[in-house]
């Protein structure tokens, strides 16, 4: 198999009429030109000990489909997703 060395990108949205998840790969030189103008959420590495494991994986999830959830608010009754609570 040839290397891909294009880098990609995820892309996720619910599809109401399918009532389903529906990522997509794409190109990120075409999803930064279309997003130039927005202001990303960034999650810095560093803040996370330089560590994606398994509760960074639960959380950044969660948290993705909760905000998929504000703009889609016919999958809300779906989430079950408990949020933790932040320690003092």
């Amino acid at each position: 198999m040839a290397a891909n060395n294009e880098k990609r990108c995820v892309v996720v949205m619910w599809s109401e009429e399918t009532q389903s998840l529906v990522s997509y790969t794409l190109d990120v030189q075409k999803v930064l030109a279309v997003t130039e103008r927005l202001f990303p959420l960034e999650l810095p590495l560093a803040d996370y000990d330089n560590t994606i494991d398994d509760e960074f994986a639960r959380r950044f999830g969660s948290a993705t489909l909760n905000l998929l959830a504000i703009s889609n608010p016919e999958l809300k009754p779906y989430l079950k997703v408990s949020q933790q609570e932040e320690p003092d």
